[in-house]
């Protein structure tokens, strides 16, 4: 066992924490501070990226302070080895405290939930979106700290990227990676981050994470898909409230999702309000320093103002009748039935081929007046997902009820690269109760799938396209692609497949390729084996 250096550079050495292939991590000594801090020690030669990637990660964290990240004091370069001095969390990570207790109550999830959430809105505020949420980079203090760590595959809007996160490279870990950044991680926004909290509020209420661990083709599909059971149904004492958060978080499709963290952090403080916050802070003291026995039961703080509420609740459901009525059409059908039709579109769309965020769906309405054909202005048709059975070739969305003038119209439907064009005639109310266009997309054929793979090392950017093989998955074995015959690989599915090269680590890539994406490259990177 290597003897335990006195100090690295001016601090102090006290333990050493943990060792791996990539380096080692201590704790130390600030000799002015006069507090531990830990000195995390990048030993790994002949990695240029990873080096940088070390040096962004304090570059952005030196520049943050907020009670919820992990601080960074100092980073330096001794000998060969890279250095980051940073705040010293007397504690554990999430997933040993879920280890530990196998799953959280929803009160303490949720007050562990909320300190994470405001780190990463004080992140994202910044332009720095992580990649990498997960439990083990959460950590706890036994004051009941919270501190969100580890920024290093982070993105930053301030920090140039170097092209160390290439188009179509994979980062982050997969159980926790929504759809579009096992896709391409180089252009995730903030909403990755989003996902990847449902994911981690899950298995903090359950102790189980809600896609299986593995990287293969299987569990792809059901990422893309947003397959998995509720946390309530898998642990019967988790709240709705949960439920309901991760259904929104975790949306396959981003623009589903919460869209910033701020409306997340309104939802559980909603929540939690109902709750003594010094309380739900001493349970998580007790929680980390074994005080606490069983799970602690919050009494809701008394409601004043009844008369005032129910008040409050006599107006509300007024104006709910009244927009109800509003929305419902009926005061159009009472008042001018003459003077307004009733327009509603269905749609269905082929799911194959799609993206994993599903088509982008958009409809403009002109006035057919035989001549110029004008856009009808105020007319917004917003279509909605309408619910469909997995087995359904299809996916189905419904715009409206819109109300206009009766007449003579042109549709413009435009869904993803495609254009839908409808002429139709719109009768009053009454005459008739509605008008409904039904809509379809042909689904567009599979063709036969090209590849090209060009290989290279990772840190000497030596052509290894003599060397390298490429594999692709097929009926749970490795299948070698030169021996596949002209036209096996066809589009509209995942596929994935495997580049190796003697001397070089393997890399794999899980890729669904629409119908329409009939050439595929791909540039692998080869990291060399240690």
């Amino acid at each position: 066992m290597a003897e335990l250096p006195a100090s690295i550079g001016k601090y102090p050495i006290d333990a050493l924490l943990a060792r791996g292939g990539m380096g080692a991590v201590f704790k130390a000594t600030h000799p002015t501070l006069k507090r531990h801090v830990v000195l995390k020690k990048l030993t790994m030669r002949g990695s240029a990226s990873i080096a940088e990637r070390f040096k962004r990660e304090a570059r952005i964290l030196m520049d943050f302070k907020h009670d919820n990240i992990v601080r960074v004091f100092d980073h330096f370069k001794e000998g060969s080895s890279h250095y980051m001095v940073m705040e010293y969390v007397d504690g554990e990570s999430l997933d040993a405290l879920i280890r530990r207790r196998r799953f959280l109550s929803t009160e303490l999830s949720l007050a562990i939930f909320i300190k994470a959430c405001r780190a990463l809105a004080y992140a994202h505020e910044r332009g720095v979106v992580h990649r990498d949420i997960k439990p083990g980079n959460i950590l706890i203090s036994k004051k009941g700290e919270v501190k969100l760590a580890d920024f290093g595959i982070a993105s930053s809007g301030d920090e140039d990227d170097g092209g160390l996160t290439r188009e179509g490279m994979t980062l982050g870990t997969p159980s926790y990676m929504p759809p579009e950044q096992i896709e391409n991680a180089k252009n995730v926004d903030k909403r990755a981050d989003i996902y990847a909290m449902g994911i981690m509020l899950y298995e903090m209420t359950t102790g189980k994470k809600p896609f299986p661990g593995s990287f293969s083709p299987e569990t792809v599909n059901l990422i893309q898909k947003g397959r998995y059971r509720k946390p309530s149904s898998v642990n019967r004492s988790v709240k709705p409230v949960v439920d309901r958060l991760v259904r929104r978080l975790a949306r396959p499709d981003p623009r589903r999702r919460y869209q910033d963290m701020a409306e997340v952090i309104r939802v559980v403080e909603r929540y939690l309000g109902r709750y003594r916050e010094a309380e739900l802070d001493d349970a998580l003291v007790g929680l980390m320093t074994g005080s606490l026995k069983d799970e602690p039961r919050y009494k809701p703080r008394r409601k004043k103002g009844l008369a005032w509420a129910a008040v409050a609740v006599a107006l509300a459901a007024a104006c709910a009748g009244g927009w109800y009525a509003y929305r419902e059409g009926y005061a159009y059908r009472w008042l001018a039935p003459s003077r307004f039709g009733e327009l509603r579109v269905s749609l269905r769309v082929p799911k194959a081929g799609l993206s994993p965020d599903g088509p982008s769906v958009r409809a403009r309405l002109f006035v057919d007046d035989g001549g110029e054909t004008p856009e009808l202005e105020g007319a917004a048709l917003a279509f909605a997902p309408a619910g469909s059975a997995p087995s359904d070739p299809a996916l189905a969305f419904e715009a409206g009820p819109l109300y206009i003038a009766p007449g003579r119209y042109r549709l413009k439907l435009i869904v993803d690269g495609r254009v839908l064009w409808r002429s139709f005639e719109l009768k009053p109310i009454g005459e008739e109760a509605s008008t409904e266009l039904r809509l379809r997309l042909d689904e567009e054929p599979a063709k036969p799938l090209s590849v090209r793979v060009v290989a290279s090392g990772l840190e000497d950017g030596a052509d290894l396209g003599g060397r390298a093989t490429v594999s692709l998955y097929r009926a749970g074995s490795w299948v070698p692609l030169s021996e596949l015959p002209a036209g096996a690989l066809m589009t509209g599915s995942v596929h994935k497949f495997r580049i190796e090269a003697e001397g070089y680590e393997p890399a794999t890539y899980s890729l669904l390729i629409g119908n329409g994406q009939d050439e595929l490259r791909i540039e692998a990177a080869l990291a060399a084996e240690e």
